[in-house]
């Protein structure tokens, strides 16, 4: 049995699917063992309620919200964190799961599109009165109609190579996705890092699409929106006591439909249980997810964003009892419900931020999902 069809057929309520890239896919089955965690000292809990439930070669999985607080309506079930040790572990290649009989083809409703536009003018606005220098304005979009969560994990796994493939299911519900986005990584004593933001479309012929790597890499929105990323996630590792690595330089990330421009940043620190969702704490927001300053960029998104994110843009990975782990931001996601799919994409608002380019940059995002699925 692959992991994927152990965690398609698992009856129970907890169901974790984890395939890393170039790496074997895992499935956690059920909760021998799980915490929840809520408010704004959530990692600090998780990472010590870890430190005393985990034996020796065990790993837990977890998941937490974007906010600090457990989600409501179509996101009740998923607290701000969760932590399981499952019951049963399938390890193996990551192979296609049968497709379920009956899903149907997805229908995208999609009303957002005017208010989205507002809620990008509301934030240049803030961030022309100084009141910020970035913020990340998500929408959300509803596909109607039934689908198996296992069936939407083949079609990622096969697209997105290069990315972490997620599923973590809380009873009828599942949040999947696929990632490109290393939050925090712990290898030993080697911690490591993705900045990743400022986004272009790919072109329709290699020349258009070269054209496109090019504008990504010479826009001064593109390359503030990503310099305030690399500035932030080294400030915090060092402030979390870990020993910078020399920066490297800047690349172009090119994923299906999308290029990125991502900055790898590592360094060294002495691994203890716990440790890697210490670090995903001390990073967590980001401002490729939250804005900057972070405090007043929550603040903002609270208060005018208008919708519940749940997990989205959250950490999810796994952790081991030595406190080496992965977790990675939750983007390219979706919440599956036997009804249909609710999906999250935002982007960076800066100085000099476009309502209409925004909007733009989001429909690219969500069509990370909505092609495996409609």
């Amino acid at each position: 049995m692959t992991p994927l069809t152990a965690f398609a057929s698992w009856p129970g309520a907890d169901r974790v699917y984890w395939r890393a890239p170039g790496a074997d896919a895992v499935a956690g089955l059920g909760a021998a063992r799980a915490v929840d965690v809520e408010g704004p000292q959530r990692f600090e809990a998780a990472a010590a309620a870890v430190a005393g439930m985990l034996a020796d070669g065990e790993v837990a999985f977890a998941g937490f919200g974007f906010a600090d607080r457990p989600g409501a309506g179509a996101w009740a079930g998923f607290p701000s964190g969760r932590v399981v040790v499952p019951e049963r572990v399938v390890r193996g290649t990551a192979t296609a799961a049968r497709p379920a009989e009956g899903s149907d083809v997805l229908r995208v409703e999609d009303g957002t599109r005017a208010s989205y536009r507002d809620a990008v003018k509301q934030a240049a606005d803030a961030i022309a009165a100084g009141e910020l220098a970035k913020v990340v304005v998500a929408r959300e979009v509803e596909a109607v109609g039934s689908i198996d969560p296992a069936l939407v994990l083949a079609r990622l796994s096969g697209r997105f190579e290069s990315c972490a493939v997620f599923g973590f299911g809380r009873g009828d519900s599942c949040f999947v996705g696929a990632s490109p986005e290393i939050l925090a990584e712990l290898d030993g004593d080697v911690v490591t890092t993705h900045a990743v933001a400022g986004t272009a479309a790919r072109g329709a012929t290699p020349a258009e699409d070269a054209a496109n790597v090019e504008r990504l890499t010479l826009d001064p929105k593109e390359q503030a929106e990503h310099r305030y990323v690399v500035e932030y996630l080294r400030t915090r590792l060092a402030l979390a006591g870990v020993d910078l690595d020399p920066l490297g330089g800047t690349g172009v990330r090119t994923l299906p439909g999308i290029h990125h421009l991502a900055t790898t940043v590592t360094g060294r620190i002495a691994p203890e249980p716990g440790l890697a969702l210490r670090l995903a704490g001390a990073l967590h927001p980001t401002p490729a997810v939250g804005g900057t300053p972070t405090t007043f960029a929550q603040q903002w998104i609270a208060e005018h964003e208008g919708l519940d994110r749940g997990w989205y843009a959250g950490p999810v990975g796994w952790i081991d009892h030595r406190g080496c782990g992965s977790f990675y931001v939750a983007l390219r996601s979706a919440l599956i419900s036997p009804s249909g799919m609710r999906l999250c994409a935002g982007a960076g608002i800066v100085a000099g931020s476009e309502p209409e380019q925004e909007l733009v940059e989001t429909d690219v995002k969500l069509a990370a999902i909505l092609d495996v699925v409609t």
